[in-house]
Formats: C-alpha cells, sequence, structure tokens
C-alpha cells in the first residue's frame, strides 16, 4: 500500500484527525482523492522546476510505527495557496490513551530525573512522564509511569491540568529511594528543594516545557507554596 492510500484509509478510519472547524484562518487540510491527485502531480512538477526532490512533497502517511504516525496533508491556506505540511500524530491517543506528566514531591523535596532525549539528541532535567496507555485512565497511566521511573507509588495524586493528549499531576510520594528501573534512559535522579526548582527554572538549567508546565500548574492551584 502506497503513502496515499495509507493515508485514505485513515482518514476513512480517523476522521476526526482530519477535520476542519470552518473558522477565518484556518489552514484547511484536503481530503477528497481527485483533488489530491490533481495537486500533488502539480507540486511534484513545481519541486521539479525548481531542483528540489519529489519525494519532499510526497502527500500521505510517510512513517507509522506503535506510537505515532508521520503524515504530509495536503492543505489550503488562507490567501488559496495549496501545499504540503507534515505532522506527526499520536497513534496511542487515537486508541484512547492519554499521557501523563507528575511532579512528584516527597517530604519537601522534589523529585527530579536526568533523561535521555532521543529526539534532542540530549538530556533533560524533568519529571515522570510518558505516553498514555489504552485501557488505562490518565491516572492510573501516571502512577505506571512513577513506578516505572522512579519505583515509587503515590500517597496522594491530584491533576492540576489537562489538554487533550495529556494529563498533569502533583503527586505525594510514599517514603524510599527513588530509583529507576534496568533499560530506563536516566542518567540520576535528585531530590531537591522547591524554591531551588523554581530557580533552575528561572536561570534555565531545567527547560523541559511539560516539567516547567506541571510546576507552573501545580503552584496555580494551590498544591504548595514557596
Amino acid at each position: 500500500m502506497d503513502f496515499l492510500s495509507k493515508y485514505l484509509a485513515l482518514v476513512g478510519e480517523r476522521p476526526e484527525l482530519f477535520r476542519n472547524t470552518g473558522e477565518v484562518g484556518e489552514v484547511k487540510v484536503i481530503t477528497d482523492p481527485d483533488r489530491i491527485r490533481i495537486e500533488h502531480e502539480r507540486l511534484r512538477e513545481k519541486f521539479r522546476d525548481t531542483g528540489k526532490p519529489e519525494n519532499w512533497i510526497d502527500i500521505g502517511v510517510l512513517a507509522e510505527d506503535e506510537w505515532e504516525y508521520v503524515v504530509r496533508d495536503l492543505v489550503e491556506f488562507a490567501d488559496g495557496r495549496i501545499g504540503g505540511w507534515r505532522r506527526s500524530i499520536n497513534r496511542i491517543v487515537t486508541q484512547g490513551g492519554i499521557g501523563s506528566v507528575v511532579m512528584p514531591v516527597q517530604g519537601d523535596k522534589v523529585i527530579l530525573l536526568k533523561h535521555f532525549r532521543h529526539e534532542d539528541r540530549a538530556w533533560f532535567w524533568e519529571f515522570p512522564r510518558g505516553w498514555g496507555t489504552p485501557g488505562l485512565t490518565a491516572e492510573e497511566n501516571a502512577i505506571k509511569e512513577l513506578k516505572e521511573e522512579i519505583s515509587l507509588a503515590p500517597q496522594k495524586i491530584l491533576q492540576v491540568w489537562r489538554e487533550p493528549t495529556a494529563a498533569f499531576f502533583y503527586a505525594d510520594m510514599e517514603d524510599g529511594e527513588p530509583r529507576t528501573q534496568d533499560g530506563e534512559p536516566v542518567q540520576k535522579i535528585e531530590l531537591i528543594g522547591l524554591k531551588e526548582l523554581e530557580v533552575r527554572i528561572m536561570d534555565g538549567d531545567i527547560t523541559d516545557w511539560f516539567t516547567v508546565l506541571a510546576f507552573l500548574m501545580a503552584q496555580k492551584r494551590g498544591c504548595f507554596v514557596i
């Protein structure tokens, strides 16, 4: 099955992933098969004329695995221009899984992980987080991530914010030494005070936006005072 055939099958199975709101200024996704084929050939010709590889404008499902789809949509911009626009679609969310981000607090200390992120080829200080698991609620998934990444369970867990693909939590953790499971890309675990956490965020030492957002929303919800 080629890129476009897979794409059209996905459009049929998951139309909500390709919806247009009809609001002024939106970038519209074109899903009519005949129009896609006609406009795609025009774009390929344009790329050929300008010396660009034609596969740079392939429309369809470019790649997929158990975690996500990488697609390039044919789109119409607000000024009427037609082009291709690539995006990643979280496959787990389409199956009902909701990702989780957890700010784990043990006593007066916050637990931080130095975690390797392959997409950036770099290390980041961050809170435990992970993809959703179909069949688990966001809270159940958060507890699973805590056990996998720091081998501890929460005594109390509170959702502080929610967006379409992930839920953010504040958790009072059980006693015990946090440690990661074998195979997790975690270099070290630190326990630091809330004030130090705030300073490290402001200084740019902690840049993971999931972690920063979890911290800010937990503070806004009154989970702690600095």
